[in-house]
């Protein structure tokens, strides 16, 4: 299978094709650009594992069978991709991590929490419940840190509330893994598909389809969740910076993949002024 790369350049759809091809230039390029999510996602969420083992481990299960990450993707966006990838990198992490810490919060008592706040902050609190800061949070949301911190603020007091003293101080800095792994468990048959959340977040979608949807949303709790975490995924995959290039080639060196950028083919005018 033939992919045409111009001047060492992937698009979306031409990175996928490499990578299903097994071309070690394609899955070079997709650890190149993918690794820096990646290790926010892993440092966040599992920092007391071994960061990079973990890591060269996520990519190289995404490699296997003949690129399972891609065969499992029924998308045709790279928005869409990143839920996707998200999603695959959370899970093989918890595998080789094994059983979540306990904690008091469960999908019942989470979302009977966030009834009590108005819709607009619940997505939010959710990503707060992640363990993101108020500074974190006002990037990856539309509440300054003020305001984010004073509604954390307010969870904790309602939780205490409902669950009585025993849940301790500053519970959202907890980890909840095993509540969100449940939250993920309970998609529904009317739950929003995966490419609707980064319509939601480009603004291509039609008003009607906007109110359907938020409607939606408003009122299930395994959709806002995916929501936030479209939001969390989109965000640190343009803001992060590139990897460092040591990083970079440890980790390709552990993939067995190519350290080098390929040579680039030069055009006719470069080679006229001896580029």
């Amino acid at each position: 299978m033939g992919v045409l790369v111009v001047e060492g350049v992937f698009s979306f759809h031409t990175l996928r094709d490499a990578c299903l091809a097994g071309q070690p230039v394609g899955w070079r390029e997709f650890v190149k650009t993918y690794s820096p999510v990646t290790r926010h996602l892993l440092g966040h969420y599992f920092s007391r594992q071994d960061q990079a083992g973990l890591l060269a481990r996520v990519f190289r299960e995404a490699r296997g069978e003949q690129g399972g990450i891609w065969k499992d993707f029924q998308g045709t966006s790279e928005k869409e991709f990143l839920l996707h990838w998200r999603q695959f990198v959370i899970e093989q992490a918890r595998r080789a991590r094994g059983p979540a810490p306990e904690t008091p919060l469960n999908p019942e008592n989470f979302w009977q929490l966030l009834e009590t706040f108005p819709p607009l902050q619940r997505e939010m609190l959710i990503l707060g419940f992640r363990r993101y800061s108020p500074e974190q949070l006002a990037d990856l949301s539309k509440f300054s840190v003020q305001a984010s911190g004073e509604i954390l603020e307010q969870a904790q007091r309602r939780l205490e509330e409902q669950l009585g003293k025993a849940v301790g101080e500053g519970l959202q800095r907890h980890d909840h893994d095993a509540l969100f792994a449940a939250i993920e468990q309970q998609r529904g048959e009317k739950c929003c598909p995966g490419r609707l959340f980064a319509r939601l977040a480009d603004g291509q979608i039609s008003w009607r389809e906007r109110e359907e949807a938020e409607r939606h949303i408003e009122n299930c709790l395994h959709c806002l969740d995916r929501s936030a975490q479209y939001r969390e995924v989109a965000r640190f995959f343009h803001v992060l910076p590139p990897a460092a290039t040591g990083d970079l080639q440890d980790l390709l060196e552990a993939l067995g993949l190519p350290v080098e950028e390929p040579l680039r083919k030069q055009t006719w005018w470069q080679r006229l002024l001896g580029g």
